[in-house]
């Protein structure tokens, strides 16, 4: 099987990406959801990081991609912490490869190749990552979050000399049947009595929650309870780069964003957004009005029990609840899935 490597700026011209597969894909989605053509197509159109998207082929036949882009101190990711690799070091410019660090990083391959072509096509790729990093002067090679459960392409990036790191927790939980009568069910006793409490807490403060189409107009309204948020935490955040990110995805994704809306009355307290793809689930931005849910358990409500009649009409297999947030999360069923950052000086 000979190999051949191109790069393609443009995610756009790239026919079959989606065809292709990250990891093993038995617990997890097979695909994320933030390497798909039409995420990564936002990112390329509206983001900064100059993407290469590498491609294997073998006789004209997709058999593999890798997204990578440059960061430099122009083109930076706060999320990537690249000076824990090196403390008390400069390691910009490096090469970010794998996807952005959003949930879950790697190389896709063709589903049906067998695991010694997936080994060639996986090193191959990283071999051309390296080569483009060495080129353009860029210090590493980073892959930002790595399932633990992808062994193959662990081992092979240890063959090729990787450094791994300890990653953040990935969380996610397998949808039990039955709606939130099921998902009520499937927690252990006390977990149950917290969330019975907590349902009837949220009825009592007459807090209604519903999953609806995320619409302009919605957008719009959730955008500071999202900036309440991020504020809370140290994040710097304004309503337009809110609506404005939240506006792309959906022009992206269209039919499949969905919000998780918390309201008293006609007053929108609460919001989750749930991105539904390939059969899962997604949740990323999140937002409160703090003076108006006081003490009501209004997080739980949006991003638990809100959503789970949902999931089970829609029969979503995996809500994927990313990191951070650990205990409450364990203690409303979710798995943690460990990661790991790989990475390469060159």
């Amino acid at each position: 099987m000979q190999l051949t490597v191109t790069a393609e700026p443009s995610i756009a011209n790239l026919v079959g990406w989606d065809e292709l597969v990250i990891g093993d894909g038995i617990e997890l989605p097979s695909h994320d959801l933030f390497l798909s053509a039409k995420v990564l197509h936002v990112f390329e159109v509206f983001g900064n990081k100059v993407p290469q998207h590498l491609i294997v082929r073998a006789n004209g036949s997709l058999l593999g991609g890798l997204a990578t882009y440059r960061l430099d101190e122009h083109v930076t990711d706060q999320l990537m912490w690249l000076d824990v690799a090196f403390p008390g070091t400069d390691v910009l410019p490096a090469r970010l490869v794998g996807g952005p660090y959003e949930s879950r990083t790697g190389v896709l391959t063709l589903p049906s190749l067998d695991e010694e072509a997936r080994i060639r096509v996986v090193s191959r790729l990283f071999a051309e990552a390296e080569e483009i990093a060495r080129r353009n002067g860029e210090r590493l090679v980073v892959c930002g979050c790595v399932d633990g459960s992808d062994t193959l392409l662990r081992n092979v990036l240890r063959d090729r000399s990787y450094l791994e790191l300890p990653g953040p927790d990935h969380f996610v939980l397998v949808t039990p049947p039955g709606g939130l009568d099921g998902y009520i069910d499937s927690l252990p006793g006390r977990h149950r009595m917290n969330v019975r409490r907590e349902l009837r807490q949220l009825r009592e403060g007459g807090i209604a929650i519903t999953v609806e189409p995320l619409t302009p107009d919605l957008i719009t309204t959730v955008a500071p309870l999202i900036v309440n948020l991020q504020n809370k935490y140290g994040i710097e955040a304004n309503c337009d780069l809110i609506a404005a990110r939240l506006g792309l995805l959906r022009k992206a994704l269209k039919q499949s964003m969905y919000g998780v809306v918390a309201r008293v009355g006609d007053r929108v307290v609460g919001f989750g957004e749930l991105i539904v793809y390939r059969g899962n689930g997604w949740t990323r931005h999140a937002g409160f009005d703090y003076e108006a849910q006081g003490t009501l358990p209004v997080y739980f409500g949006v991003a638990f029990y809100g959503m789970m009649d949902f999931a089970a009409e829609h029969g979503l297999r995996v809500l994927d609840y990313a990191f951070m947030a650990e205990e409450a999360k364990r203690s409303r069923g979710c798995q943690a899935r460990t990661t790991v950052r790989v990475l390469k000086a060159v």
